[in-house]
């Protein structure tokens, strides 16, 4: 039977009505249910989701292409049906018409390809906003973790419950290990400066007790820095053959029979002997102590604690004065004798460096010292593999360390650490101390020569641990900025001081200025030339150089102490006062150019990234087996 509403048949012309009616009205049960679904979409969600209207008079054609505009552009399959031809109507125009129920069940085939569509859209939409909340919610921890400071402790935060473990950073929870390396190296330091400051105390004393002639009394204060040459000229061999943590403990041995030679002295030849080994371990311990502190600490308090032995040397030098005051030379000299015993101790329980051991071939036990320094739930894998890279490197190039020394891959940082070592001695410090009292004499100052050197002591201790606090944060670079300036100015300014005396004019009224110059000009020295170099000595030398290096640097600072301190009288006689602190002032000049031009920044970098600017090497890329997992 033919449902037509032109058929003659009664039944037939009924249910043609009915399908019309039908039609019209929404379609099958099946178009009506797809119509108010897609209103209650409506209702709940917004217009948003109401973009494909249901109704029968849209094409077929026209809703796939909606369709696969909307659910495709999102990167998603979209349902996969027939494309059905338009149709206009579903009316048949005669009674005859044999595909009267194909064309029926082709519209209806319409409606649910609508529904089906508006469904599938919806369902996406919903997904990729869910997506989107998803990986919102999981980037967060990685995004605070990165915003985070590195000194502060962190949650562990995983991407999506299953990707790696983005860890706390190690530095805070186990800094006490390279604190305790680093004060362990620095008691060295704090005998290197009670022994350069036990002299002035001492002398007078000794001259009483001993009867020894000026002469004699020159070489017991001139004796140590030439000592020290020779010390710094052996220390290079001695950390690179014997190891940097060895080396530092048998200084422990000579500078205890050196003092117990001066503490037992019946003569002056056996000060002089006790000053000499004291002398050669203030040079290699001078080479030493930064090579050790530059290969065990990390790069984020590299600067802090690699000041600790120049903070600890100054300590020494007032603990010399301070003590001088009430023990005669040889009960001082005891005092010194006992510092070495804490100084070997403290030592035993520190590492050696991993960096050595490498050089050493020796990969495991370079593992167990890292792994003690870092702390033991600490993942070393990346940095020791760095180190690894970075030793593969060092051995590929090849050649005698001493030969390579002026090769021209490792020319530039050997001349910056010369140069650093250069302009420390050139800016007149050394001169400055030493003849603090004469200073004030020759300036007329009002106040007491004697108190006027105490307060510059006092200032060039506090001075030091000021650029503690502040070198890994303001950087190498602008505390040699702001050193070299303030020396600049307050060396003019000494100089200009000078000149107006010497050409008659009465500056009574102004006996203060030069106590404040040189408290400034010392301040400004101690928080940059004077402890930067030192530091930058164990990270600005490559790896395979470094102990041949070290040794030459430190050499080449004792050679021009003993210089600039010799010559200062020498000066002082041609030039004049004023034209001495004016010549200084010139060189702290050309100094500060230097370091505007050739010295790097190293704050915050590990020792491969500098040594890999400073040399060109390779790029060190470091891919382990898991990270590669993980991009796949």
């Amino acid at each position: 039977m033919s449902f037509n509403k032109n058929n003659p048949n009664p039944m037939g012309k009924i249910m043609g009505y009915l399908k019309q009616l039908s039609t019209e009205m929404g379609g099958s049960d099946q178009g009506r249910r797809v119509q108010n679904d897609e209103e209650r979409l409506y209702r709940t969600r917004g217009p948003k989701y109401a973009r494909v209207p249901s109704r029968p008079t849209l094409s077929a054609s026209t809703t796939c292409t909606s369709l696969a505009t909307s659910c495709g552009s999102q990167g998603t399959l979209s349902p996969n049906y027939a494309t059905i031809p338009e149709i206009v109507s579903t009316e048949s125009s005669s009674e005859d018409e044999p595909d009267s129920l194909e064309n029926t069940r082709r519209h209806f085939q319409q409606l649910r390809q609508i529904s089906l569509g508006n469904e599938f859209k919806y369902k996406m939409e919903m997904e990729i906003q869910s997506a989107k909340e998803d990986n919102l919610r999981n980037s967060v921890p990685y995004v605070k973790q990165l915003s985070t400071e590195n000194n502060k402790t962190k949650a562990d935060y995983t991407i999506n419950g299953d990707g790696p473990t983005f860890g706390a950073a190690p530095q805070a929870l186990y800094l006490w290990t390279q604190v305790f390396a680093a004060i362990a190296v620095s008691m060295g330091s704090l005998i290197v400066g009670f022994t350069s400051g036990y002299t002035s105390p001492a002398l007078p004393s000794m001259n009483a007790t001993l009867a020894i002639t000026n002469e004699e009394s020159s070489w017991v204060g001139g004796l140590m820095p030439l000592a020290a040459l020779i010390g710094g000229i052996v220390g290079g061999p001695l950390i690179e053959y014997l190891g940097r943590k060895k080396t530092i403990i048998g200084i422990a041995i000579p500078f205890f029979l050196g003092w117990m030679l001066i503490a037992t002295a019946f003569n002056v030849f056996m000060v002089l002997a006790g000053r000499a080994f004291c002398g050669i371990c203030v040079g290699i311990g001078s080479l030493a102590f930064p090579v050790y502190l530059g290969e065990t600490l990390q790069p984020e308090v590299r600067g802090a604690l690699g000041l600790l032995p120049t903070a600890l040397g100054n300590t020494g030098i007032l603990l010399a004065f301070f003590f001088g005051t009430y023990l005669n030379w040889s009960h001082l000299a005891y005092l010194g004798a006992a510092l070495p015993v804490p100084f070997f101790l403290l030592m035993l329980a520190a590492p050696e460096t991993p960096r050595w051991y490498f050089t050493k071939g020796r990969a495991e036990d370079a593992r167990k010292a890292l792994q003690w320094l870092r702390g033991r739930n600490t993942n070393i894998d990346k940095e020791l593999t760095a180190l690894a890279l970075s030793q593969e490197d060092s051995n590929r190039s090849g050649g005698n360390a001493l030969g390579l020394i002026f090769s021209r891959k490792y020319m530039r940082s050997v001349l910056i650490a010369l140069g650093l070592m250069l302009f420390q001695q050139l800016s007149g410090i050394n001169a400055v101390i030493f003849y603090a009292s004469t200073i004030f004499k020759m300036a007329g100052s009002t106040l007491d020569e004697n108190v006027c050197s105490i307060i510059i002591g006092v200032v060039n201790f506090v001075s030091t641990f000021i650029a503690t606090a502040i070198i890994d944060r303001l950087g190498r670079k602008m505390l040699l900025y702001i050193s070299s300036v303030s020396m600049i100015i307050t060396l003019v300014t000494l100089g200009a001081y000078f000149y107006v005396r010497a050409v008659g004019i009465d500056l009574s009224a102004y006996g203060w200025l030069p106590l404040a110059c040189l408290v400034i000009y010392v301040l400004g020295f101690s928080i940059g030339f004077g402890p930067i170099p030192w530091l930058m000595l164990g990270e600005i030398l490559p790896s395979k150089i470094r102990g041949t290096a070290a040794s030459l640097a430190t050499g080449f600072n004792w050679t021009c102490t003993f210089i600039v301190t010799k010559t200062f009288h020498n000066i002082i006689v041609v030039i004049k006062m004023y034209g001495t602190f004016w010549l200084f002032a010139a060189l702290c000049i050309v100094g500060l150019f230097f370091v505007i031009f050739f010295v790097p920044e190293t704050r915050g970098k590990s020792l491969e990234e500098i040594e890999k600017k400073l040399t060109g090497s390779r790029r060190i890329r470091i891919n382990s087996s898991k990270q590669t997992q993980n991009a796949c």
